[in-house]
C-alpha cells in the first residue's frame, strides 16, 4: 500500500486574514525531531492564501526533509505553502497517517526525492508513492498507541524543559527561609 492509498494532500484555502498567530504553523514553527509546533512569532505581513488545515490533519515541513517536522494538528488554521497537509481519507485513522509520517523512513524516502542542495524540498509526487510499513495490528490500534506514546514524550520533555527553572525556584525558597 502507498501513501496516496490512505492520504491525500489538502489543497484548501482560507486568509491569512481569517486566522490567528495561533493557528498560523510555518515551517519554522515546526520542531525538529518530531516534536510537534510551536506558536509562529508573526502572521504573514500582508493578508495571502495559506492552505487550511483541519483538526486530525497531518503537517510536514517540506523544506529539509531531514529535520523531520511533523504535527498532528489539534485544531483548525492554516499554514504557509512549504508546510505539506496530508489528511486522511475516508475509512483511514488521522492517527495512522500520523504513524506512518513519524516513521524514520518516510523522512528518508523524502530526501531521496528532494530537489535543491541548500534547502532541499520534497517532490510532492514522490512522497506519495511512499509505501507504507506494513503492521499485524489494525490502523486505528497502530495509531492510537502512537498518539498515546507521543503524548507521553511530549508531556516528559515539557517537564524536562522546566526542571532547571524549579531548580532555581527552589534554590531561591532555600535562600529566603534561611534569611
Amino acid at each position: 500500500m502507498k501513501l496516496a492509498d490512505i492520504a491525500a494532500y489538502v489543497t484548501d484555502r482560507i486568509s491569512s486574514s481569517e486566522i490567528s498567530l495561533f493557528e498560523y504553523v510555518t515551517t519554522d514553527s515546526l520542531l525538529q525531531n518530531k516534536r510537534g509546533r510551536d506558536i509562529a512569532q508573526n502572521l504573514p505581513p500582508v493578508p495571502c492564501s495559506l492552505t487550511k488545515y483541519h483538526k486530525g490533519d497531518v503537517l510536514v515541513s517540506n523544506i529539509r526533509p531531514y529535520l523531520k517536522k511533523v504535527w498532528l494538528a489539534d485544531t483548525d488554521g492554516g499554514c504557509s505553502n512549504d508546510v505539506l497537509v496530508f489528511r486522511a481519507m475516508e475509512d483511514h485513522s488521522h492517527n495512522f497517517l500520523y504513524a506512518v509520517l513519524l516513521n524514520d523512513s518516510f523522512f528518508e524516502y523524502a530526501m531521496q526525492g528532494a530537489k535543491g542542495s541548500k534547502m532541499p524540498r520534497g517532490d510532492k509526487d514522490q512522497i506519495m508513492r511512499y509505501e507504507i510499513p506494513t503492521f499485524s495490528l489494525s490502523e486505528e490500534n497502530v495509531g492510537k498507541l502512537v498518539v498515546d506514546i507521543m503524548a507521553k514524550i511530549n508531556l516528559n520533555r515539557q517537564i524536562n524543559d522546566n526542571l532547571p527553572m524549579l531548580d532555581r525556584s527552589s534554590a531561591m525558597a532555600k535562600v529566603r527561609h534561611a534569611a
